[in-house]
């Protein structure tokens, strides 16, 4: 008879506390907080409230940005364009035939690789991964 739980997994069907958005935002790599009474990804997606908070802590953590004002809704479209990047590449990880890896993304070398234009064709938010990986992968799997 097999065990059935998570035990070794990379899975696990425990929560260990929320993931900072902030950090993923900021940093790229997701940490954990003590468990609060804020919404998360699970609830149908973030709240503006949660944008705000995260944009707070931006503000707060470094004084010195250079480029646009990190609003509530800046942070709202990176992690929209985050989560479609994802979701490209789950897309790519699935599909028999390809390979991924966070480095080379698809590891396709030639330009002009048919099996590549026709995926493109159908799944065109994974272009760009043609042969290039998604540095912000295991940060978004632990949000989604």
């Amino acid at each position: 008879m097999s065990d059935n739980s998570s035990n070794g997994s990379s899975h696990s069907l425990c929560s260990h506390g929320a993931v900072d958005i902030a950090s993923v935002v900021t940093t790229g790599t997701a940490s954990r907080k003590s468990p609060v009474a804020l919404p998360s990804s699970g609830d149908g997606g973030f709240k503006t409230m949660t944008y705000n908070l995260a944009s707070a802590h931006l503000k707060e953590k470094h004084k010195d940005q250079k480029g646009a004002e990190k609003t509530g809704t800046v942070c709202r479209n990176k992690y929209t364009a985050f989560k479609k990047a994802y979701y490209s590449v789950i897309d790519i990880k699935i599909t028999s035939g390809f390979t991924w890896s966070n480095e080379q993304g698809a590891g396709i070398s030639h330009r002009k690789d048919d099996v590549w234009a026709r995926f493109v064709k159908t799944h065109p938010n994974s272009k760009p991964y043609m042969n290039k990986g998604f540095d912000h992968f295991d940060a978004m799997e632990e949000l989604l």
